[in-house]
Parts: C-alpha cells; structure tokens; sequence
C-alpha cells in the first residue's frame, strides 16, 4: 500500500480561556503533522460564558479575539478522528467546565462505543508552577478512559535530560504562563507539545492500519463478550 494512501485524522480539540491554551494547540497539531498522512484539525469547544463578560473586561475580550477563527467543534468532529488531543486550562485542580459539558454529550458514543481503541493526548496550561497542571492532565484522561480511549504521553526517556527538555508531563504538554499570563511559552514547552502530538498521530496511524497486518489488534476496538 503507498505511503498516501495511509490518510489518518488527527482533532486537537481545547477550551480556553486567555489564549494560552489555543497557544499550546498550535505546538501539539505541528508535532502531529510531522507525521506522513496526518490530517490534523484545530477545534475549541463551545463557550458557556455569555458575551457581556468579555465585553466588561477588554483584555480577556482581545485574549478571545485572537483564536477567535478557530471552528468550534461538533461531535462528528470527534467521533470521525482517528486520534484527540485534549486541551483545558487548570481549573481549580481540574479541566474546564466547558471541556466537562462538551464530553456530557457523549453518552450515545460511549454507548455505540466510538472511540474505543483510538489514541488520546493532553495539555494545559495554568497559572503558576504546581498549580495543579499535572491533577488536570489527570483528570481529564479519567474520561476519556471510560470511552475506551488510550492515553498517549511523553515517558521521560523521550523527554530527554537536556535543558530543551526541562518542560512538561509524563502526563501531557504544559504552558505556565504566570499569574499575570505575561510569560512566554518557552522552546522546551513548544519542544515537548510537538513531541506529543507526533507520537499521539503516529500511534493513531498504527492503530488505524496496523490492523490491516496484525488482525489480533481488532481486539482493542471489538466489544468483548
């Protein structure tokens, strides 16, 4: 089979807030581009703020208005990817309530069982150090487990032990952007979302067309009995 004939769709759906999520996004969907046939998408979910917030408070209104042309996804988005990456800011310890109600409409896939057997990745971003990114990354795969999704990371040894490498999660990609957001992502958070959303696609390839050689991996996708 040639090489373009290995098409695999690549959603790095997120929420945010300030901007510095969607900033991440963009890092995770050129990692996954790096890899032959990648399809990738950029979506956010819907907001659940009504628009009077942000037009009392100019700096967040400009902070939306900047990824504001990314679409906003709809479940068919999710459901015809071979592969997600999911992006929240940290809140409270845990991912976004907009991320939580968009997945509260999953019942009927979860049923049907999608997305069983497809590869998922996570980022954050938040506002301090230890302020929770790695329990949100955490949480977030929680539900994602129960779709029967499989959780993609960077394991330290890919990481690596240089300084480029001194940023991130075995867990997923992170951005802190300090209390005031005034801290720029650094070549290490970029380094680590690239890598993630590389492994999140090419292991969304496996899966996809490794069937095709290997029949035992239907197993990962079939209800069992």
């Amino acid at each position: 089979m040639a090489e373009n004939t290995f098409p695999t769709k690549i959603l790095v759906l997120f929420y945010s807030f300030t901007g510095k999520t969607a900033q991440l996004a963009q890092y995770i969907a050129e990692g996954a581009k790096e890899i032959t046939g990648a399809e990738v998408s950029i979506k956010q979910v819907p907001e659940l703020i009504p628009d009077a917030v942000f037009e009392n408070k100019p700096e967040l209104k400009k902070a939306k208005e900047s990824f504001a042309h990314i679409p906003v996804a709809s479940m068919e988005d999710l459901t015809s990817a071979d592969g997600v990456a999911f992006g929240t800011p940290v809140h409270f310890g845990s991912f976004a309530s907009q991320i939580k109600q968009f997945i509260d409409q999953l019942s009927p896939v979860f049923i049907k069982g999608t997305m069983v057997g497809k590869p998922a990745a996570f980022f954050t971003s938040s506002g301090s150090m230890h302020g929770g990114e790695e329990a949100a990354l955490l949480s977030l795969m929680i539900p994602m487990l129960n779709l029967g999704m499989v959780p993609i990371g960077v394991p330290y040894p890919i990481q690596g032990e240089g300084g480029d490498f001194d940023a991130g999660s075995p867990y997923g990609a992170v951005y802190v952007s300090g209390h005031k957001g005034d801290k720029e992502i650094t070549e290490g958070d970029k380094k680590i979302a690239r890598v993630l959303g590389k492994r999140l696609a090419a292991m969304s390839k496996v899966i996809k067309y490794g069937c095709v050689s290997f029949p035992e991996c239907q197993f990962l996708s079939t209800k069992y009995e």
